[in-house]
């Protein structure tokens, strides 16, 4: 399929944005959320409750995140189907996050459809079972579903990332090449940063949490603190 390039960029504009906002918001949300889980399971089914006593709480759920996520979807299906998304485009390196980032889109889809599926629509939480933190435990307690959260959590760290770097470009904020590489390399620093956050997150729920990681960030953001004073 082709389309004409004017309102090629336009889509690439509004896929890139709509993936900092609200789906990116969101993310940044749920690995804060999930970190509460270090502090142990009463903490974190706090943090849960206070998200679920939203007002409208689900309305927000479906008009502020399933429909972004679903558009964001749809419109990067589109993308990668036009003639002008040619891999052959770019230059190597961004060749493989081109490829890496639609990879870890598809991946991405399969995995929250499952995590959504295994929480939210899970027996125990329908019949009023509000122990969040006693439900991951028991799903993560599964080797093959601890990695499959593994590659999830990396996968839209990766994605976040990567799309960072491509808003950055499609809305005109990093226009040289200097510009780009910084672009590239806080895109990279936000993708190891999620990761390690999320990944530690989902250790905390079978008490495998690597502890001095949280408490050296907690450190050196007090002393950020500090020295900002």
């Amino acid at each position: 399929m082709r389309v004409s390039d004017p309102t090629y960029h336009t889509l690439r504009r509004l896929h890139s944005l709509s993936g900092v906002v609200p789906v990116g918001a969101f993310l940044l949300e749920h690995l804060i959320t999930n970190s509460f889980a270090i502090q142990g399971a009463e903490k974190f089914n706090q943090a849960a409750a206070d998200i679920g006593s939203i007002p409208y709480v689900i309305l927000v759920e479906i008009v502020g995140i399933a429909l972004p996520i679903l558009f964001h979807m749809v419109l990067g299906v589109i993308i990668a189907t036009t003639m002008q998304a040619n891999l052959g485009r770019h230059g190597y390196p961004r060749n493989w996050s081109y490829v890496l980032q639609r990879v870890s889109g598809l991946f991405l889809v399969a995995y929250i459809t499952y995590h959504v599926w295994s929480t939210r629509f899970s027996p125990e939480i329908l019949s009023g079972d509000r122990d969040m933190f006693g439900l991951m435990h028991r799903h993560l307690q599964n080797p093959g579903i601890l990695v499959f959260y593994i590659l999830g959590v990396v996968s839209a760290a990766y994605h976040f990332g990567n799309g960072l770097f491509g808003f950055s470009i499609h809305w005109g904020i990093a226009t040289g090449k200097q510009a780009q590489r910084h672009a590239a390399r806080l895109a990279f620093a936000v993708f190891v940063v999620l990761s390690l956050v999320g990944v530690n997150s989902l250790l905390a729920f079978i008490g495998k949490n690597v502890t001095w990681f949280h408490k050296t960030a907690e450190t050196t953001a007090s002393h950020v603190v500090e020295n900002a004073r």
